[in-house]
């Protein structure tokens, strides 16, 4: 399996046979293709533009055929393949990211750190410092892990990275800092897990009203999340810790505030994946939802459809989408 992969390899990358082909397709065109989620057509015309092409713009196709590889092994092939042709070029720096994310993934954070760390990626890309700071928070290096994690400043990872902070402030005895900053990110209303340590930072100091209208806010903002079922939990523990049940008013339950359960197809590091599964449901499935979070500091995406209330709903459309279609799809409780 590994030669026929590495001869597939070769031929990909060999020089063009010098005979009349078609019209190659651009980058922008792949580009399109790729957003509208035809993706057997742009994996084909990205090893057409790969074969003819040289330098940055053979970078750039093999970067984007690379992102379309279901196989790991291929991908990381092919990503080598582009900081070989220069190291010194963009293309090679987001290679170079992509390879340390996969083994992050893995869960072999030293090299995820060292492939970060000898490339230089972070002073070019904060997504290279988010990963290259998880990877040191993961291997306990925890001044490194602040150092990479403060400098994203912006972007998908900016929240990520600042509530990372946190928990390291949390985990090393810092808990007055580690407060104020799931404060800030509580009242920015950005994450439940923030809100949620927000709330849990209150009832520690003893302010139970205050942590009750956080734990509150955070249900009604990310209605059907994790933290909005602990939060339910903790507000019934603050109830009768009061002797009250007014804190949620008698004519909204428990379930009537969360759902509980949700069906779910599949789970992802590569959000590439989770696309392409959305996409082949969406045909059949109304609703295909991807639900993306930070779990154990690993990025994670699930193609999740429905919010039930009772797990009996949600067997009933499991076996109505199982009439339809044979893809896997398991109940999970948002506990």
């Amino acid at each position: 399996m590994r030669a026929a992969l590495l001869i597939a390899t070769v031929v990909l990358f060999a020089a063009p046979v010098m005979t009349t082909l078609p019209a190659l397709a651009s980058i922008e065109s792949v580009r399109k293709d790729i957003s509208h989620l035809r993706f057997d057509r742009a994996e084909s015309e990205l090893v057409d533009i790969a074969r003819a092409a040289k330098g940055r713009k053979k970078q750039e196709a093999l970067f984007l055929l690379a992102g379309l590889k279901k196989s790991v092994s291929e991908a990381e092939i092919i990503y080598r393949e582009v900081v070989r042709i220069d190291i010194g070029s963009a293309w090679a720096r987001e290679s170079q990211v992509e390879l340390a994310k996969i083994q992050y993934a893995l869960g072999n954070y030293d090299r995820a750190f060292e492939i970060l760390d000898v490339s230089g990626a972070c002073r070019g890309s904060e997504e290279a410092c988010f990963f290259q700071g998880l990877s040191a928070l993961m291997l306990k290096q925890y001044s490194k892990a602040e150092d990479k994690l403060s400098r994203v400043r912006r972007g998908r990872y900016q929240s990520w990275a600042f509530l990372a902070l946190a928990e390291i402030e949390m985990g090393t005895n810092r808990a007055d800092g580690a407060c104020r900053k799931y404060e800030r990110m509580s009242r920015a209303y950005i994450s439940p897990t923030a809100m949620y340590r927000y709330g849990e930072c209150l009832e520690r100091d003893g302010k139970s009203d205050d942590a009750a209208d956080v734990f509150r806010d955070l249900i009604e903002t990310f209605r059907s999340t994790p933290e909005a079922v602990l939060a339910t939990q903790k507000i019934e523990v603050l109830e009768r810790r009061a002797g009250t049940h007014d804190v949620l008013s008698p004519a909204r339950s428990r379930e009537e505030i969360v759902g509980f359960y949700t069906l779910q197809f599949g789970a992802f590091y590569d959000r590439t994946n989770a696309i392409r599964l959305a996409s082949k449901l969406k045909r059949e499935i109304p609703g295909v939802r991807i639900d993306s979070d930070l779990v154990n500091n690993k990025e994670i995406h699930r193609v999740r459809v429905g919010q039930f209330r009772t797990r009996e709903e949600a067997e009933l459309r499991a076996e109505a989408i199982n009439r339809r279609i044979r893809e896997p799809v398991t109940i999970m409780t948002l506990r």
